[in-house]
């Protein structure tokens, strides 16, 4: 499984993400917008992105932490 994660500093719902990850043994590669190169990446690939957590699992765009939640129901 490939996750990927685009977080912020200070940002409670993308540490809550990667609690549920670390939780179920998932690993994830951290995309942290404080690097204007990884804000760059994530608005390419969601021109619309306005919040963070902003994930991924297999390449299929979840959402936010709430989609997260929602996701992990149905896996």
């Amino acid at each position: 499984m490939k996750i990927i994660i685009y977080t912020q500093n200070s940002c409670l719902y993308c540490q809550d993400a990667k609690d549920e990850f670390r939780k179920r043994g998932w690993e994830y590669t951290e995309y942290n917008l404080s690097d204007d190169e990884n804000k760059a990446a994530l608005l390419e690939r969601l021109p619309n992105a306005k919040t963070v957590p902003q994930i991924w699992i297999d390449d299929k765009h979840i959402g936010g932490y709430d989609e997260l939640m929602i996701h992990l129901k149905y896996v």
